[in-house]
């Protein structure tokens, strides 16, 4: 063959080559994420069908958030095992809209756990429509992050297994748009009186990895300047420690919530205003969350 045309029809070959390739990793990954919805259609299909879980029905009359919405009774329902984005957050618009989208005016089925009713009387549950897990849905977009408040811990390997997954493929939250890192500041409490109970102020930090963080040498403070080091402590891929102002000895609940003390100090979180830093031994910001009054941004003040 002429060495021209040769060389023509090599370079033509390696090209059509290049073509193979791209079109079967193509093929790879929509095959993968074949596999994924199987796996969650046939496991929500078993929780579904086992009569072990207590379930309701109801249907949606508004939706507050990305996870919290009314139903038409006058119930509150907080999804279990997921947190989206809270006001001013990145992606909270779109958190809220796609539950709006999933639920807003339908027909629901409500799946219980251990807990059926937080401290504040909303419902705790996995929420369907149809045979689809809403709670679910939002973790596989990129919209929430896994938030695991014990003893409730059935759908916990499965949402975990969405998150990595979402993580990996830079989805909504877990893009540099979301600025999420390992550990996340999901509220803090200053003191407050009902009734007149005094309870006492504390914050709560999610790791929103998946995989175990060891705590050790990471610092949570306020803007007045106190300032609480953790202690050698792990804690678990959607697990949350509860950070609580006043004396007392680290423990897991009887509920199997992980709480730490800040001890010898008066109140760290001012009524008002105030802003909550985490930063990890070697002096990184990792997260904050400014508050006054209600949640108003994750921006320090300047």
């Amino acid at each position: 063959m002429n060495p021209l045309l040769q060389r023509i029809s090599d370079e033509n070959l390696g090209t059509r080559a290049q073509h193979l390739f791209l079109e079967a990793g193509h093929d790879i990954q929509t095959i993968c994420q074949h596999i994924i919805k199987a796996f969650i259609l046939l496991y929500l299909l078993f929780i579904i069908s086992d009569p072990a879980f207590p379930q309701e029905t109801g249907k949606v009359q508004k939706v507050y958030d990305g996870d919290t919405v009314l139903l038409s009774d006058g119930r509150k329902v907080r999804y279990l095992g997921i947190n989206t984005p809270e006001w001013q957050e990145p992606f909270y618009l779109k958190a809220k809209r796609l539950n709006e989208s999933l639920v807003m005016g339908k027909d629901i089925r409500l799946e219980f756990d251990e807990e059926r009713v937080d401290k504040y009387g909303r419902l705790l549950a996995y929420l369907y429509v149809g045979d689809q897990m809403v709670n679910a849905e939002l973790i596989e977009d990129g919209l929430a992050h896994a938030f695991f408040i014990p003893p409730n811990r059935k759908h916990n390997a499965l949402l975990l297994k969405l998150q990595a997954d979402a993580r990996e493929r830079k989805l909504g939250i877990w893009s540099k748009r979301g600025k999420m890192s390992v550990l996340k500041i999901t509220g803090v409490h200053p003191p407050r009186s009902t009734e007149g109970e005094l309870f006492q102020p504390y914050s709560r930090i999610a790791n929103i990895s998946n995989i175990k963080v060891n705590l050790t040498g990471y610092t949570l403070s306020s803007e007045t300047g106190p300032s609480y080091k953790f202690p050698d402590i792990e804690l678990a891929p959607g697990y949350t420690v509860l950070v609580v102002s006043g004396k007392g000895i680290n423990n897991l609940n009887s509920g199997g919530q992980l709480i730490v003390y800040w001890n010898d100090q008066p109140a760290k979180w001012d009524e008002e205003e105030d802003t909550a830093y985490l930063t990890a031994p070697d002096g990184t910001l990792i997260d904050l969350y400014h508050y006054k009054g209600r949640r108003v941004s994750r921006k320090p003040k300047q």
